[in-house]
């Protein structure tokens, strides 16, 4: 897929000077968000035709501080590629030049940033700027994009198109808060559910360490006493171990 990246662009370049003693120098993407801002870092190479080939990416929001290794490699000199070519054979020297070529053609290290506040006003079809100062709006929406996998056609405003800023602004808000509810509702059963079966598990625990207990006392013999019974902890009815005790005595 082709996309059309349009504003404003930045040419650097530097000359860095290295002895043959001297380690390689380390160099270091270095990415910063403020609080309540976000947007989209792509890294990629630049090739041939001003077409940016993007090859990773990742979204930089809420005060984070990334800090990211580029690993660069260092293409010879034009003298010391015919140097170390001159000993191949013809055939080699060729397909050698060749991927020299490939090389020299997308040498160019390219960052591109694209910021989300816009980008989710196009995908909500809201007007410009909508979402500058809706701060938890935006938040929401970058939680259910990011987090739950929302789809945007259940979020955007798909009514009048020439209804004003707010009442477009409404509907997105009351999508929001619709799904957000349906989601905790999920969660509340979720935990529900995962509470209901740890009581039961526990439950179930105690009753078999119960019945432990009282087959132990059994073989133990019926001196064992209703009190210190008591004392080991069990919450089977003192009528069960009297009975028990009945039973054992009868044998």
């Amino acid at each position: 897929v082709d996309v059309t990246l349009v504003g404003e662009r930045y040419l650097h370049a530097c000359v860095l000077h290295q002895f043959s003693s001297e380690p390689p120098r380390s160099l270091r993407l270095v990415a910063r968000a403020r609080q309540f801002s976000s947007f989209v870092l792509l890294v990629g190479r630049i090739a041939p035709g001003s077409r940016f080939e993007p090859m990773a990416g990742l979204i930089v929001k809420d005060r984070d501080d990334l800090s990211i290794p580029l690993l660069l490699e260092t293409i010879p000199t034009p003298k010391e590629f015919r140097d170390a070519i001159e000993s191949l054979s013809p055939e080699q020297q060729r397909f050698a030049k060749a991927f020299r070529e490939m090389q020299l053609s997308s040498t160019l290290f390219g960052v591109c940033i694209i910021q989300i506040k816009p980008q989710l006003e196009l995908l909500l079809n809201l007007p410009q700027d909508s979402l500058t100062k809706e701060i938890q709006l935006t938040q929401d929406l970058m939680d259910l994009f990011i987090r739950y996998q929302v789809p945007p056609d259940l979020l955007s405003y798909d009514d009048d198109a020439d209804a004003p800023a707010k009442v477009k602004l409404s509907v997105v808000k009351e999508h929001v808060a619709t799904l957000l509810s349906t989601i905790n509702a999920s969660q509340q059963r979720e935990l529900d559910e995962a509470r209901d079966k740890a009581q039961k598990r526990k439950l179930e625990d105690e009753a078999c360490t119960n019945t432990k207990v009282m087959e132990t006392a059994i073989l133990m013999g019926s001196s064992m006493s209703l009190r210190s019974y008591a004392r080991m902890g069990s919450s089977i009815e003192v009528t069960r171990f009297a009975e028990a005790g009945v039973a054992r005595s009868a044998k």
